[in-house]
């Protein structure tokens, strides 16, 4: 499973803005990246992921609303096949350093068992 893949796809849907894995060029208003940060070696160690939820420059309540709506939606992730337990376990702000763009960080945890 590539479970940066099945939670993009899953959170997209959910949250109604598009997901990538790696930022886009020519990348819309708003969006959402995932990117694996940890963890997941084995069935018995959960992995962790990274939500960037992003926004316009000088957007920070966006993206801060964007977050928030991953957040909750991170706890239906277990509807999907084989994950188990999601949590969000941070959520921070985390102005991307290139652009300036606004954007908050969701970490997540989850088991994977296949």
């Amino acid at each position: 499973m590539d479970i940066e893949a099945t939670v993009a796809r899953r959170l997209s849907k959910a949250v109604g803005v598009p997901a990538y894995l790696e930022v886009p060029e020519g990348a819309p208003d708003s969006f959402i990246t995932v990117e694996r940060i940890g963890g997941g070696g084995s069935m018995f160690e959960p992995c962790q992921l990274a939500v960037d939820c992003w926004a316009k420059k000088k957007q920070r309540k966006a993206a801060q609303a964007l977050s928030e709506r991953v957040g909750a939606a991170v706890y239906d992730l277990d509807e999907e096949p084989n994950v188990f337990h999601p949590e969000v376990t941070n959520t921070y702000r985390q102005n991307d350093p290139d652009t300036g763009r606004s954007r908050y960080i969701v970490q997540i945890q989850l088991w994977v068992c296949e």
